[in-house]
């Protein structure tokens, strides 16, 4: 007997795989994994300051390790600081220079980098910066550094120096020689400096970071979950 094929019952099709990693999951999970990136880093920032911050609290300011410095020219000097923008966030810088001949009159002075540049323009000295030393040859003596230039501050004395300077946005130069002008100086110097928002700048780069952390959660748990869940297959007649 001939089936009627108006009565014939059309095969099912097959259930829709929900597999599929789709453009814009892809493109959610790339972002989430991009922001939880960006928040590894704001948390990592936010815990260092947290962590300075108590250290500005015990000792007053935040220190960098010492280092020693020797010449055998007329000065010491640091490459230029630029605190245009840093300045916003740093208040106070105090730098502590110890000579290795106490008995010797030392000077240490903060000055605008345009002019300690200018009173060292064909001087021998040395400058420092965070990667060693470089030497710049000259032969012209220079001035007494005391009344040379208007300097923003400024220390002089035998054995131990410890300049305080209240920071102000400008190009800055860290000066260090001997107050007769004679050529030749070792010293050890630490630097350090305090900030009264960085308990503000540490609150806000851990809120940032947790909340940029739950976004990129969010970001790649989803289309992961979407992708690899199975949509149910229509059941059978």
């Amino acid at each position: 007997m001939t089936a009627n094929p108006l009565t014939e019952i059309p095969p099912r099709l097959p259930a829709a795989d929900g597999n599929g990693w789709t453009a814009g999951r892809v493109i959610a999970l790339v972002a989430g994994s991009v922001l939880l990136l960006i928040s590894l880093a704001l948390v990592a920032g936010g815990t260092a300051l947290v962590w300075a911050d108590t250290e500005q609290f015990r000792f007053g300011y935040v220190t960098t390790t010492a280092g020693t410095y020797s010449t055998g020219e007329y000065a010491l000097a640091s490459d230029a600081i630029s605190l245009h923008s840093r300045g916003l966030f740093v208040d106070q810088v105090r730098i502590r220079i110890a000579s290795s001949e106490p008995s010797r009159s030392l000077f240490g002075g903060i000055a605008a980098a345009a002019d300690v540049k200018r009173y060292l323009d064909g001087v021998s000295y040395t400058t420092v910066d965070g990667h060693g030393v470089t030497s710049h040859p000259g032969s012209r003596i220079p001035a007494a550094p005391a009344a040379a230039l208007r300097w923003a501050a400024r220390a002089q004395g035998s054995g131990k120096l410890t300049l305080t300077w209240a920071v102000r946005p400008c190009d800055w130069t860290v000066v260090v020689m001997n107050a007769d002008t004679r050529p030749g100086l070792s010293v050890r110097a630490e630097a350090g400096l305090s900030a009264m928002a960085m308990p503000w700048l540490a609150g806000e780069m851990l809120a940032t970071g947790l909340l940029t952390g739950v976004t990129a959660g969010f970001l790649i748990a989803v289309p992961v979950r979407m992708a690899l869940r199975r949509e149910s297959g229509a059941s059978p007649l």
